[in-house]
Order: structure tokens, then sequence, then C-alpha cells
């Protein structure tokens, strides 16, 4: 009985260190005139000119898919970590490819 116990408590532990929340920093290509607050990924994100950082990040924003979140929102980023990972250049090509197109004024 003991062991059962000790195994489901090991258990709950290492399940609850997997869905930790951690901090996000993203460095966008283009600063930003005004400050931003919003939700991407499921995290909160706090923007001032280059720098974007979510406090507490949850599973889903610590990765590409969360990166791209974010550049839908911001636009291109040139680098994307948490406090343990950095998405390599090919995970910024896949998260660019979400980010909002610069806007052009057309003359005449």
């Amino acid at each position: 009985m003991k062991l059962a116990i000790a195994t489901a408590l090991a258990a709950f532990s290492l399940a609850g260190s997997a869905l930790a929340e951690v901090t996000v920093t993203a460095t966008l290509d283009s600063a930003q005139a005004n400050q931003a607050k919003f939700i991407a990924a499921d995290a909160v994100w706090n923007c001032s000119g280059a720098t974007c950082v979510a406090a507490i990040a949850p599973d889903t924003a610590q990765g590409v898919s969360g990166c791209r979140d974010l550049a839908k929102k911001m636009g291109r980023i040139s680098s994307y970590a948490t406090e343990s990972r950095t998405l390599d250049s090919k995970g910024l090509e896949r998260c660019n490819a979400a980010a909002l197109a610069p806007t052009t004024t057309a003359s005449r």
C-alpha cells in the first residue's frame, strides 16, 4: 500500500512539473511605438519596443505554436525563448510564416 501511494505521488509530482508555467521572451524584428498587453497562446503578453514577455506562460506558449500566435499579432520575431529553450532558425522560420505582413501604402 505504501509503495502504491509513493508511486502515485511521484507520478503526480512529475506531471505537475511538465505543466509548469515559465517566462517566455520574444524579440520582434521591428520595435513597436506603443506598449501592448494582450493574450496569445494562452499567455498574457506585455510588449514594449521590440521586446515581448509572457511572465507566466503555459506549455502552449513555449514552442513554435506559441511563437506563431504571437507573430500573428505582432509581426516577425527574431528570437523566442524560455529559461531553458530557445527556438532555432528552423523554428523561427516556421513561426514567422504566420507573421503579419507589413502594411504598405500605395501611392498614385
